[in-house]
C-alpha cells in the first residue's frame, strides 16, 4: 500500500478516535452538570415545601427535560431525597466543624457561643441546606422518618460533641459539669431552631436574648 494512503488512513482513523473520545467526555460532563442541576433545583424544593408537597414533575420542568428523564440520573423520589438530604447533613456538618475549629482564643467563649445561635436566625433564612435538615428534622415525612430523624440526630450529636470540646480547653467557671452545659445549651439551641421554623425570624432575636440570659445564669459562676 501507497505510505501517503497508510498516513491518510491513520490520520482518518485518529481524528475519529479523537473525536469519539471528546463526545464521551463532553456526554459525561453533560450528565454530571444535568445530576447537581437536578439535586440543587431538587434541595430547594425540598426545603421550601417539604417531601410530600415535592414534584418531580415541577423539578424537571424548572430544570428544562422530561420527567422521564430524570430516571438517566435517579431511581426515585426517595431515592432523590435521600440523596440531597444526606449532601445536605454533610454541607451543615462542615459548617459547625469549621466554627469550632475557628474559634478565637482571645474572644469570650460565651459570646462565641451566644453567636453560634444567633447565626442560625440569617442562615435559615439564605442557606438551603440548613433549612432543609431543619424543615424535615421537626416535620418528619412518614416515608423517610427513620433515616431522616437519625440523621438528624447524629447532626445534633456532632454539634454537642463540639460544644464539649470547646469547653474542656476553656476557663469558663461552670456551675455545672461541662456535660450538662452541653446539654443544656443544646436544649436552648433546639428551642430556637423551633421558633424560627412555627414563628419565623422575626421574634427570634428577643427571645434568644431573654432564653440566653437565663440560661447563662444558670450555669455560669462568672
Amino acid at each position: 500500500m501507497h505510505p501517503y494512503i497508510v498516513f491518510a488512513i491513520t490520520a482518518y482513523y485518529n481524528v475519529k478516535t479523537t473525536t469519539l473520545t471528546n463526545v464521551r467526555i463532553n456526554m459525561g460532563r453533560s450528565m454530571d452538570l444535568t445530576a447537581d442541576a437536578i439535586k440543587k433545583v431538587a434541595r430547594r424544593h425540598f426545603a421550601l415545601k417539604g417531601y410530600e408537597a415535592t414534584s418531580l414533575d415541577a423539578i424537571a420542568k424548572e430544570i428544562g427535560i422530561k420527567k422521564q428523564s430524570l430516571y438517566t440520573h435517579i431511581q426515585s423520589k426517595s431515592e432523590l431525597f435521600s440523596t440531597v438530604f444526606k449532601e445536605s447533613v454533610d454541607g451543615e456538618l462542615a459548617f459547625v466543624s469549621q466554627y469550632f475549629a475557628n474559634l478565637a482564643e482571645d474572644a469570650s467563649l460565651q459570646d462565641q457561643l451566644y453567636r453560634f445561635i444567633a447565626q442560625y436566625k440569617t442562615r435559615y433564612s439564605r442557606e438551603l441546606n440548613l433549612r432543609l435538615i431543619l424543615y424535615l428534622g421537626f416535620l418528619v415525612p412518614e416515608q423517610q422518618g427513620d433515616e431522616i430523624q437519625k440523621t438528624v440526630m447524629q447532626y445534633f450529636q456532632f454539634t454537642q460533641d463540639k460544644i464539649l470540646s470547646a469547653l474542656k480547653i476553656s476557663s469558663l467557671k461552670l456551675r455545672v459539669s461541662h456535660e450538662k452545659f452541653a446539654i443544656a445549651f443544646m436544649n436552648l439551641l433546639e428551642g430556637m431552631l423551633v421558633e424560627l421554623i412555627y414563628s419565623g425570624p422575626d421574634s427570634f432575636d428577643l427571645r434568644l436574648e431573654a432564653s440566653w440570659d437565663v440560661f447563662w445564669h444558670g450555669v455560669s459562676r462568672e
